[in-house]
Parts: C-alpha cells; structure tokens; sequence
C-alpha cells in the first residue's frame, strides 16, 4: 500500500537569526520539518572550539506558537548580552 501525502511547505514564512558574545554564538531557526509541522532548532557553543556546539529541536503546535516562541528566545539573547549578527 502505497500513501501519497501533499506537504505544503511556506518557505517564506521561515526565519534564521544569528547572535554572538564574545566567543560564544547561538542561532535559532523557525522552519517546518520533512512532515510540515513547525519547529524551532536552537544551535550554541563556542567559536573557539573545535565542533559544532549543541543542538536542540523543539515542535511547535502552530506557526503562530513558533513565532511567539523564536521571539521571546531572541529577547533571552539580548538581555544575556548576545549582539545580533546578520
């Protein structure tokens, strides 16, 4: 049995920042997965180490959620004294 599934996906409505302090960096990325769901992956570490940092996927029940959420981790940022790089 084979299942045909139509996923649509809304490219213009995904968002990436990028922030640094000092040495450290974090990015959030609010995109839709293989299946069309939201999501937001956070990414930090060290711009001095060897390695990618740490990576952290997190769903999302909607768009607007995720848009609540990837705003309200930007703020974090700069309240820790992150400076937004892109």
């Amino acid at each position: 049995m084979i299942c045909s599934m139509e996923i649509s996906y809304e490219f213009d409505k995904w968002l990436h920042s990028k922030w640094q302090r000092n040495t450290r960096f974090y990015t959030l990325t609010l995109c839709q997965n293989i299946y069309g769901e939201w999501m937001i992956t956070k990414t930090w570490g060290s711009a001095m180490t060897r390695g990618f940092g740490k990576s952290k996927d997190e769903n999302c029940q909607d768009y607007q959620s995720g848009l609540q959420t990837y705003h309200k981790l930007q703020q974090r940022r700069e309240k820790r004294g992150y400076q937004q790089v892109n």
